[in-house]
């Protein structure tokens, strides 16, 4: 089949001769993959620092397609189902599976690593309670951009928004961005955006944000404080992860207000904990997401509560997998999403 290839720590390269991963399972479903998204964990297995996305390897799990062939026991899809999938399944034993939570089971299997063949090959074979029917007006790329919203969701569902509710996100990447939109659903008070990059600033406001802030031209404590009358933020979303931004999030979140963590963060990074504990702040930190927040955003995007029409930024046939990489990577021009199609 055709793929997206790492062969080798820096290398990434289109073959047309990889194995096609086939039904083995009477809940197994294969679809053949219309879009798949370029996400961070891909850079990170490029250069050899993710955990299990390790090459040689056909990586990818932003993913949307068409069901082709279904296993015996499947009973929820057919044949020609416009679909995506949550690219991660739990055990189904352990505490942690029993308990519907899944998202952290220690043995959990993820799609695209190193024993299971991701989204940027042609087809991937998923267990049926993954996959999920993509509503009629969703287009493909939008089926694939489910994923990286996902992450969002899970984090926005998990907290406490209301009309009164003052929203500081910092960090507009793709992380950063699906915070915005899915807290946006909630209607509260105000959000504001926070980054160093112009463009990404500029992305925010083309998905609908407002209220923007460059922290590196203009004091991000002063617009907090002036935004929520000397009180401080209510929820701090972390899009990104360091130690400065973390500093940062300390500083202008209000005593008992909220921290949320779930980009990708570096080991060794200091926490402010003092500050943490006389301020009484909750810390919080989320894996992935749930099947429930595919649904939420599906239907979001379905019923027009959601416009992810600027979300991508760069589009590559698979064909110039290398090519892509080497955009994701290295950015020669500005990138919020780069998105593969076959």
């Amino acid at each position: 089949m055709r793929a997206g290839y790492m062969p080798a720590v820096g290398a990434a390269e289109f073959r047309d001769d990889m194995p096609e991963p086939q039904i083995g399972k009477a809940d197994d479903v294969k679809i053949k993959i219309h879009n798949c998204g370029i996400c961070g964990s891909e850079v990170h297995a490029y250069h050899g620092l993710h955990p299990f996305r390790i090459p040689p390897i056909v990586s990818g799990h932003e993913l949307s397609g068409e069901v082709v062939e279904v296993g015996s026991g499947v009973t929820k899809f057919r044949v020609g189902d416009r679909v995506t999938a949550e690219p991660h399944y739990g055990c189904g034993e352990c505490w942690y599976c029993k308990h519907r939570l899944y998202n952290v089971c220690p043995n959990k299997k993820v799609l695209g690593s190193f024993d299971w063949s991701g989204a940027l090959g042609e087809y991937v074979v998923v267990p049926e309670k993954t996959v999920m029917r993509l509503p009629e007006k969703l287009t493909y790329e939008e089926g694939a951009l489910i994923e990286p919203i996902a992450n969002g969701m899970y984090a926005v569902r998990n907290s406490k928004i209301d009309a009164e509710t003052n929203i500081v996100v910092i960090g507009c990447g793709p992380i950063g961005i699906g915070d915005y939109l899915c807290a946006k659903l909630h209607g509260p008070k105000n959000i504001l955006m926070v980054d160093v990059s112009d463009f990404n600033l500029e992305k925010a406001r083309d998905m609908g944000a407002t209220l923007t802030c460059n922290s590196r031209r203009e004091n991000l404590y002063d617009r907090v404080m002036e935004l929520t009358d000397g009180v401080g933020a209510d929820i701090v979303f972390l899009g990104f992860g360091d130690a400065p931004t973390i500093q940062q999030a300390v500083e202008i979140c209000r005593r008992g207000g909220q921290l949320v963590q779930h980009a990708l963060m570096e080991d060794g990074i200091a926490f402010p904990y003092r500050v943490h504990q006389q301020h009484e702040l909750d810390f919080k930190a989320y894996n992935m997401y749930t099947y429930e927040d595919f649904e939420l955003i599906a239907n979001a995007i379905n019923e027009g509560r959601m416009d992810l029409s600027k979300f991508v930024t760069q589009r590559y046939p698979i064909e110039q997998f290398a090519e892509a990489m080497h955009m994701a990577d290295k950015r020669p021009e500005p990138v919020l999403k780069v998105m593969m199609y076959f």
